[in-house]
């Protein structure tokens, strides 16, 4: 094959984005679309002149496709591509995988059983700064880890939420901020600092008129003793989203795009128990890192998966690394729930327990007319 021939599942919201940026792949060629919206399905169809279907059987009985993305609200995801690569087709998913680590298991199991290609859209990991980020901690320039840090303030408006009735409901999302606008952050932040072994959250609705939370917070235990915290938030707008790692041999932040390294000229282990003087302190510089420019967005992530099924190439965002900002963001809601700290691995059953309390106490959500189904205006800037 010269190119992988792909089909977008869900073309309502970002799926018409991904549609758009296969102009930019010359690895991969839209042949199919799908969407539940018989209006939505037909006019981007003809617009860009490939077969259109309202349902995804029919596009994966078509045989018109080798792979998909499916860009569908995140709980009904699962089924969907479990259904696709049990029929032999290659999957990227949108953010996050599911709403919920059980099912997002079973999307990982199938993959490895069926042996097809699964990455998930985690589009920020290529971007320049955090690979660089990325290759310092890799490196083992900071040493042991002994504090990570996230904030990310993730703003939306009561117009958002009201603009389809599926958005910020335990039925419709499953989740929040942490759920919807925080996985990108939430897996950047699991990449660089690590995953936590225990988790003590909190997660509110403050501001917004919704089911789910519009705030999470948490404090965050390592496996090798270090401490975390986290906090995200539709409620606040930016600047000021940041990652710190701080290691026993330098520091890491990573503030708005930009990356700042500090090394460290003594680990702090060592010199905290070597030093003599009272008021002594480690000396630390700042090193100058050289950021390639260089571009990157969803197509990237697209490009990179053509080619690892053309060619093998290594994938930039395998499906399995969907789990570990999703068990996090549902063990900020369990803690929060139950009130006490949860150990990671999260126990499945206990998620599930809760998630469907929560659906019995909401009714489903009914229609808005008219949804608004676009994509986000900042898609690919």
């Amino acid at each position: 094959m010269d190119f992988v021939r792909f089909g977008v599942i869900g073309t309502g919201g970002m799926g018409s984005g991904h549609c758009r940026n296969f102009r930019k792949i010359e690895e991969a060629r839209l042949t199919a679309i799908c969407d539940i919206d018989p209006a939505t399905a037909q006019k981007l169809g003809t617009d860009l002149g490939v077969p259109h279907f309202l349902h995804y059987e029919e596009l994966i009985a078509s045989r018109l496709c080798d792979a998909v993305i499916i860009a569908t609200p995140h709980p009904v995801r699962p089924p969907i591509a479990i259904a696709c690569m049990k029929a032999g087709l290659h999957v990227i998913s949108e953010k996050p995988l599911s709403e919920r680590v059980s099912t997002a298991d079973k999307m990982i199991q199938t993959a490895r059983k069926t042996k097809v290609a699964f990455a998930v859209m985690f589009q920020r990991r290529t971007e320049p700064a955090f690979i660089k980020a990325l290759e310092i901690v890799r490196s083992g320039a900071l040493g042991k880890v002994h504090r990570a840090t996230l904030i990310s303030p993730e703003y939306r408006s009561q117009a958002y939420y009201n603009s389809a009735g599926w958005r910020a409901t335990w039925h419709g999302e499953g989740g929040g901020v942490m759920m919807n606008q925080a996985p990108h952050i939430l897996d950047l932040f699991v990449q660089l600092g690590g995953k936590p072994s225990m988790v003590m959250g909190r997660a509110e609705t403050r501001l917004h008129k919704i089911e789910v939370e519009d705030i999470g917070e948490a404090l965050l235990t390592y496996p090798g003793g270090g401490s975390g915290a986290l906090y995200t938030s539709t409620n606040e707008i930016g600047p000021g989203q940041m990652i710190e790692v701080f290691g026993d041999k330098g520091k890491l932040v990573y503030r708005d795009g930009t990356l700042r390294f500090f090394r460290y000229e003594v680990p702090i282990s060592e010199f905290t128990h070597k030093n003599t003087e009272m008021w002594g302190m480690p000396k630390q510089e700042e090193v100058k890192l050289e950021i390639p420019q260089q571009e990157s967005g969803h197509h990237l992530i697209v490009r990179n998966f053509a080619r690892h099924i053309l060619h093998g190439e290594p994938l930039l965002s395998p499906g399995a690394d969907g789990l570990a900002p999703l068990e996090l963001a549902n063990a900020v809601w369990l803690s929060s729930h139950l009130k006490k700290a949860v150990k990671l691995p999260l126990s499945r059953k206990a998620y599930d327990d809760f998630l469907a309390a929560k659906r019995r106490k909401f009714k489903p959500p009914q229609a808005k007319a008219p949804a608004q189904r676009t994509t986000d205006p900042r898609f690919g800037k």
